[in-house]
């Protein structure tokens, strides 16, 4: 008759002792894995986005009272004067609905009413007391040029033209009891006239807005950054 082994005896001595520095290697083993395993866990969350903010306006045009808006100038080109004030007009109620804004006309009959040949302080002082006005909004249209620009690379046989309508913008808000400027803005901006590529496989890439869209963009563009200080945004 065969008998079975007698089982491994119980014994203490046979079991890993966790004070060992083999048990104690073990367990540090353990809680490196347990720490990196939280480590990924809290990686892989996502962090929740904290609400957007409010931020308000740079101009809050509440604050200015009665606002007058005189005609902005444009030198030679009185039709993109008018067209640049609506624009800015337009903008900024669409920045700040439900402004009030007295449009006064032309600086010329503003400054014949009050008898000045400038726009000096107290021609401010004396058109707000005659119209009513706590501030007044002026600008002129400048510096409008076409910049043509030309490159060319023979190796590549490839040459390009472009030409380009500059122009800038400056904006002021006038307080009417003292005369001083209390915001301005100078912005510059370009639109593209034209342009054309030519390489060795033909010509490409002929733009023609032509010049009268050409000034329309150009006074978008700088009528939507000079207006920019009147929008509130988000954060």
């Amino acid at each position: 008759m065969r008998f079975k082994p007698d089982a491994p005896s119980a014994d203490p001595r046979h079991m890993a002792n966790p004070l060992s520095p083999r048990g104690k290697l073990r367990m540090a083993c353990l809680f490196v894995l347990l720490g990196m395993t939280g480590l990924l866990a809290s990686g892989c969350a996502r962090t929740p986005r904290p609400p957007a903010v409010r931020v308000p306006p740079v101009i809050d045009l509440s604050r200015l009272g009665a606002l007058g808006l005189v005609q902005f100038e444009s030198p030679g080109r009185e039709d993109l004067g008018q067209l640049t004030t609506r624009e800015f007009l337009a903008a900024l109620q669409s920045a700040q609905p439900g402004t009030p804004v007295l449009e006064l006309g032309g600086e010329r009959r503003l400054l014949s009413q009050v008898g000045r040949d400038a726009l000096d302080a107290e021609a401010v002082r004396a058109i707000g007391e005659k119209h009513h006005v706590d501030a007044l909004i002026v600008g002129t249209l400048e510096s409008q040029r076409v910049s043509p620009k030309f490159a060319f690379d023979p190796s590549a046989a490839f040459a390009s033209a472009r030409a380009d309508l500059e122009g800038s913008l400056h904006v002021r808000i006038l307080d009417t009891r003292s005369g001083a400027t209390i915001w301005s803005a100078a912005p510059r901006a370009k639109a593209e006239i034209g342009g054309m590529d030519v390489s060795r496989h033909g010509v490409s890439n002929v733009g023609t807005s032509g010049p009268d869209e050409a000034q329309e963009h150009l006074v978008n563009s700088l009528v939507g950054m000079a207006t920019n200080d009147f929008w509130a945004h988000w954060e």
